[in-house]
């Protein structure tokens, strides 16, 4: 066996290990990657390969790409896990590429927000550094929500990918926390609706207010009528910054406070407070900082600064953040995977 100092410390390890400078260029390439699946995304080729083999000329023809040059991407798509090719020069898709389809990919706005607005904000670090203010604004000109809100492609890929971590999340948010059978949700920030949806499909006696952007909750009712939900619902379009709806038993806000600096989420916590009757709940979902990987830690802490120029918080911080605006913390519990369930009632 060999062994590598990392720090004070020797550290036993079952294979070779690589030469440091091999391992950070395997790291420095990783832009190369995000590009490529990005670029397949956008040319459409996981929807044109998803029904059956397709020829090289044919794929060129349909995207555009020289003949030549679609040889080559094609063999790095293959590379990924993305394609196949036969020996007849025609490729089709993988079950993998399926998660990037335009209608039913799971990770198809995704790939195209990592591979152009995420990835230009990215390369504004040095600026952000300096700053401590949104790399997303200083690349843009302007902050994520006011580009979603004038682009409707943008705002559907931002909804897909937000369903893709409501998903990813949803089994153990139910777990944390035992939501009411009847009465009414107002989900702030809806998004396509996803958590509501399943909380209105799992306690037939709850309606709920569905509150995003003026220019959003269009997709949040289109959404709940493709799930025959939208009779249960009231849908209202406006700004948390400036006011929350009245009227409901329970408020939920799932991953939205993480997204906003300090004052700012005080500001919309308070709105949820002043919204609020004495009796009336608000329910934070946020994926709370918590001891796990220290690399995954630190990247999530910066992609909230370079994105929104906010911070990864931990749960205590949360707590801290609701009794500013006025709230009473009544529980809290935590997910093994660090999903975090506040229940907060007007102090």
């Amino acid at each position: 066996m060999r062994f590598r100092r990392q720090s004070e410390e020797f550290l036993e390890v079952t294979q070779p290990a690589r030469a440091d400078d091999e391992y950070l260029g395997d790291m420095l390439g990783g832009h190369v990657i995000t590009q490529i699946i990005a670029s397949a995304v956008r040319f459409g080729l996981p929807d044109l390969l998803a029904h059956g083999s397709v020829s090289g000329r044919q794929l060129s023809a349909l995207t555009g790409i020289g003949l030549p040059e679609l040889r080559r991407f094609m063999r790095a798509l293959a590379g990924l896990g993305l394609v196949t090719a036969t020996g007849t020069g025609d490729y089709q898709g993988t079950p993998l590429a399926r998660h990037l389809l335009r209608d039913s990919g799971r990770l198809h706005g995704h790939a195209l927000m990592s591979g152009q607005e995420y990835y230009e904000a990215w390369s504004e670090l040095d600026s952000v550094l300096r700053t401590g203010k949104s790399a997303y604004e200083l690349r843009h000109g302007r902050d994520l929500w006011a580009r979603l809100s004038d682009d409707e492609d943008l705002a559907t890929s931002f909804n897909r990918t937000m369903r893709w971590n409501m998903e990813r999340t949803l089994a153990e948010i139910l777990d944390l926390y035992s939501f009411p059978e009847r009465g009414i949700i107002a989900d702030l920030g809806a998004g396509d609706g996803a958590l509501s949806a399943t909380l209105l499909r799992r306690y037939p006696g709850l309606r709920a207010i569905v509150f995003e952007q003026p220019s959003a909750v269009c997709h949040s009712s289109r959404a709940m009528r493709a799930q025959g939900l939208a009779d249960r619902c009231e849908f209202i379009g406006g700004s948390f910054l400036d006011a929350v709806p009245q009227g409901a038993d329970l408020y939920l806000l799932k991953s939205v406070i993480h997204n906003w600096d300090d004052a700012t989420a005080v500001r919309i916590l308070s709105n949820c407070r002043d919204a609020m009757s004495p009796d009336n709940r608000l329910i934070l979902i946020e994926r709370a900082r918590f001891d796990g990987d220290p690399l995954e830690v630190a990247v999530r802490d910066l992609a909230m600064l370079v994105l929104f120029g906010s911070h990864d918080r931990t749960s205590k911080e949360y707590g801290e953040l609701m009794r500013q605006a006025g709230l009473r913390v009544i529980c809290t519990a935590m997910g093994p995977s660090g999903i975090c369930v506040l229940e907060a009632g007007a102090a």
